[in-house]
């Protein structure tokens, strides 16, 4: 047996002895003329191998090439395809004869592979072989006897082991004639080592891609189980400047690969990431930081994660979210919990991101002289684009609650509401809505898919509180209370001035318990009877309180309208009607003061005796002016007078201390600093002579 065996070992090393001698009497160009004819016919490109050839077959069988250009399509940009400074493959022979593949060693340096798509959508990738191939005769050491199968007796595969597969320092790049896409990597440099297909496989990598550098790594613990399309544990990193992801478990090689497990994204700016990725945003500042990290569960195109924490543009939350990268745009679906849903940042030119963050309680704060009412009239509203374009980077179906929402310069408190985002259009439906201490239910959409911005709101609330909802909409600090307020308004434009100039609607408000910041109503009708006043100083320094405040108005072209002002409260009754010159900030409007000798209010009789002193109001809404309706006045002065004698009750008494102040000696001073103290009490029909210059 000995025997045996040492004749086989002699009859190998001939045979080896006789390849490397005939290899090394074998001309160099034979190998480049042989492999590129066999690359002609079956590509039906030129591969030129411009460099040395070198083989070996001891200790493995080994083959470098030098200099090696594949030609590009016809209709290709540049004349190569692939090419390359050198290719090196080296093959274990003796492994092969136990079924085991042995890659020693496999690099390409300083590859450049061009890859292109044409105006008709082939591709250079696609070959057609050279005809001569297809009319060549088969060979007869590969003639498989027609329709006959191939043997399947051949030794199964038990094994790869790969040694130094890399690539140095490679260029991919890719050109789509159709859109217009051009991509390129620079600087590749790969290396992967698989020591067995039971043992972990190890892919580090590097390259450039638009100027900053991508780092990638991975592991596969069990790759033949991934062979066989079975499931084994996986990881890996990517690193850039401009996203980094990590991600933990296992990976299916099925017909979808798929990866379950924990994962993490960390971006620092979406809209960096965008313009680096070729698919730049319009400006804004929105779409800044992303995280988002839980379980998930993936394909390709669809990324499911489970119990996610997540932030974007500094809201976070908590819940379940789906990714689906399969239509035009990504869309998100899930459900969760955010603590600030701010949509100031997706409407570049709208109040800032911090404008939302004023007091929503109703304790009045500020001036109450009315300070942010005159700088926003001397200001105007804002004339700066207001771009929702951002709005059209991605589709959303999402159940949120949060515990706040900034509009404009707005605060919603704890709310839910569903959110649909499609094709640029974003609708908000708050079933449950907490506004300023009020409660009830709003619809809101923004639709950034035309060129033409476009706003539509509806709210239904109860209990809210009048001064900072109205600090905040509207810059208005002349009213408290609390109230019912029932809104539908839509509007259009590219800025806010062209928004607030094309607001539409209608709605109803209702406030009682509560006052009208510096003005005092007695004092000013005396005021005002003396000439015509500016400015909301003409009212005094006093406050006049109510028990009812309310009416019902009409929005066209930024113009609001009201016919049924209505305000109660003891001693008085107002009533009035006008407009509100929104675009322009101004009011003209006509109120009927009536004083009444009655201290009811809330409920109690708007018709009530009392002299009616009409007052008009006309002017920027920061310093109007008022003037008496003389023509009004003096159309019945002798009923004013009457009116005054026939109070009961000491009716006239308490109605001309509120015109003209309390007599010294009645305790302390009513009415104002400015009313009359003399210390005879007044003569009814004296005093209402006077006051009307009769």
């Amino acid at each position: 047996m000995a025997r045996i065996a040492l004749i086989v070992f002699g009859i190998i090393v001939l045979l080896v002895g006789g390849l490397v001698a005939a290899a090394s009497f074998i001309p160099a160009e034979t190998y480049k003329a042989e492999i590129e004819k066999a690359v002609k016919q079956q590509t039906g490109r030129q591969l030129r191998i411009e460099g040395d050839v070198g083989i070996t077959f001891l200790p493995a069988l080994g083959v470098e090439a030098e200099a090696v250009r594949f030609a590009n399509a016809e209709w290709g940009g540049k004349p190569d395809m692939v090419s390359m400074d050198a290719m090196q493959v080296s093959l274990k022979i003796l492994p092969l004869l136990s079924g085991n593949v042995e890659l020693d060693r496999f690099v390409l340096v300083r590859p450049e592979i061009h890859l292109e798509v044409n105006r008709q959508g082939t591709p250079n990738w696609q070959f057609k072989p050279a005809q001569e191939a297809a009319e060549a005769p088969a060979s007869p050491s590969t003639d498989t006897g027609g329709d006959e199968t191939p043997s399947e007796g051949g030794a199964a595969l038990n094994d790869i082991r790969l040694g130094e597969i890399a690539i140095e320092n490679g260029v991919a790049s890719y050109k789509d004639a159709r859109s217009g896409a051009a991509y390129e990597i620079t600087e590749i440099n790969t290396v992967l080592n698989l020591p067995s297909l039971d043992r972990q496989m190890v892919f580090d990598g590097s390259a450039v891609w638009n100027g900053d550098t991508i780092e990638l790594d991975l592991t596969a613990d069990r790759p033949r189980a991934l062979i066989a399309g079975g499931e084994t544990p996986f990881t890996l990193s990517l690193a850039t400047p401009k996203i980094t992801s990590g991600f933990d478990g296992t990976v299916t090689q099925a017909d979808t690969p798929k990866l379950a497990g924990t994962m993490n994204v960390d971006i620092p700016s979406v809209r960096a990431l965008a313009a680096w990725a070729g698919s730049p945003l319009a400006e804004g500042d929105g779409f800044g930081p992303f995280t988002i990290k839980g379980t998930v569960s993936a394909t390709p195109e669809v990324f499911d994660f489970s119990d996610a924490a997540l932030s974007f543009d500094e809201m976070e939350g908590k819940g379940a979210l789906n990714v689906n990268l399969k239509g035009q745009r990504p869309k998100l679906t899930g459900k969760l919990d955010l603590e600030t849903i701010n949509t100031n940042v997706y409407m570049a030119g709208g109040a800032s991101a911090s404008g939302g963050d004023a007091p929503a309680s109703g304790t009045p704060g500020g001036n109450a002289g009315g300070g942010s009412a005159a700088s926003s009239s001397a200001s105007g509203w804002s004339d700066a684009p207001i771009d929702m374009s951002g709005l059209k980077a991605v589709d959303a179906d999402l159940a949120l609650s949060a515990q706040k929402i900034l509009v404009q310069n707005i605060t919603i408190g704890e709310s839910v509401l569903g959110v649909k985002l499609n094709g640029g259009v974003l609708t908000a439906d708050l079933s449950k809505l907490a506004l300023y201490e009020g409660a009830g239910k709003a619809k809101v959409t923004l639709n950034g898919a035309q060129a033409t911005p476009a706003l539509n709101a509806t709210f239904d609330i109860s209990n809210i509180a009048a001064y900072p909802l109205l600090r905040d909409a509207a810059e208005f600090e002349r009213l408290e209370g609390t109230g019912a307020m029932n809104v539908s308004v839509q509007t259009r434009g590219k800025s806010q001035k062209q928004m607030i100039s094309a607001l539409s609607g209608n709605g109803s408000v209702n406030f009682a318990n509560g006052a009208i910041k510096g003005i005092n109503v007695a004092q000013l009708l005396r005021n005002v009877l003396s000439g015509a006043l500016s400015g909301w100083n003409a009212g005094g320094t006093q406050d006049t309180d109510f028990s009812e405040l309310g009416g019902t108005f009409t929005i066209q072209n930024g113009i609001l309208s009201n016919q049924d002002f209505l305000l109660l409260s003891p001693l008085a009754r107002v009533s009035g009607a006008g407009t509100v010159n929104l675009p322009q900030q101004t009011l003209s409007y006509r109120v009927e003061p009536k004083l009444a000798a009655t201290l009811e209010g809330q409920g109690g009789d708007a018709g009530a005796k009392g002299i009616e002193v009409p007052i008009i109001i006309e002017g920027p809404w920061a310093n109007p002016k008022f003037r008496p309706d003389l023509k009004a006045i003096l159309s019945d002065p002798e009923g004013a007078v009457n009116t005054i004698k026939d109070l009961k009750d000491g009716g006239g008494k308490k109605l001309l201390e509120g015109l003209i102040g309390k007599p010294a000696g009645d305790g302390e001073s009513g009415g104002d600093s400015g009313g009359e103290t003399s210390g005879d009490k007044p003569n009814v029909e004296d005093a209402i002579k006077g006051l009307f210059g009769r």
